[in-house]
């Protein structure tokens, strides 16, 4: 079986040659020589993922900080540019949350619902919202809590907008069948 050319886990003998003389030495001409090999291809995958250019310009720049201080602890030897760009993605994906708890002064999943001010069906509210997956939980807070639209939702979250209506639905469902479950 033959390796494909252009899979991101093909080895790359540059950049483990550069990857290794950091590693040994913490020269920073690796670095910038990696990042000239890789900025613009990193900037366009944060870009299509954000489709912002100033985010994805700052992503970018946050990626290859990280590649500077993780390189020696958390790097898979070999397999440099899948680790870069799978860097990017969840760093992208950071940024998409920590964007939308700035939009809403908070973290979904933190946000309590107050029932009707009675404190037992309160708790109680809160107990099965607990038992449900956290997409789940802050897709119902949400949705029923806060009245956002699907796609107010689905911008916040940084969700496409079948996966708010799955979240919800789910949500629904298994909240029903948990809440039966209780008495």
């Amino acid at each position: 079986m033959g390796s494909t050319p252009g899979l991101l886990t093909d080895f790359d003998p540059v950049d483990a040659a550069l990857v290794e003389r950091f590693q040994a030495t913490g020269e920073m001409r690796c670095i910038e020589e990696l990042w000239h090999r890789y900025a613009s291809e990193v900037y366009r995958r944060c870009l299509r993922l954000l489709r912002n250019g100033s985010a994805a310009e700052d992503v970018t720049v946050d990626v290859f900080l990280k590649v500077m201080s993780n390189l020696r602890t958390q790097y898979r030897p070999d397999h440099f540019k899948g680790w870069l760009f799978t860097l990017a993605k969840h760093e992208c994906i950071n940024f998409r949350q920590q964007a939308a708890e700035r939009l809403r002064g908070g973290n979904t999943d933190d946000m309590v619902l107050v029932a009707s001010g009675n404190p037992t069906l309160a708790l109680d509210v809160g107990s099965v919202l607990a038992q449900l997956s956290a997409p789940q939980r802050i897709a119902l807070k949400q949705f029923y809590g806060h009245h956002y639209s699907y796609e107010e939702i689905a911008n916040q979250e940084g969700w496409s907008l079948n996966d708010v209506k799955t979240h919800v639905q789910n949500g629904r469902r298994m909240f029903k069948k948990l809440w039966a479950a209780r008495a």
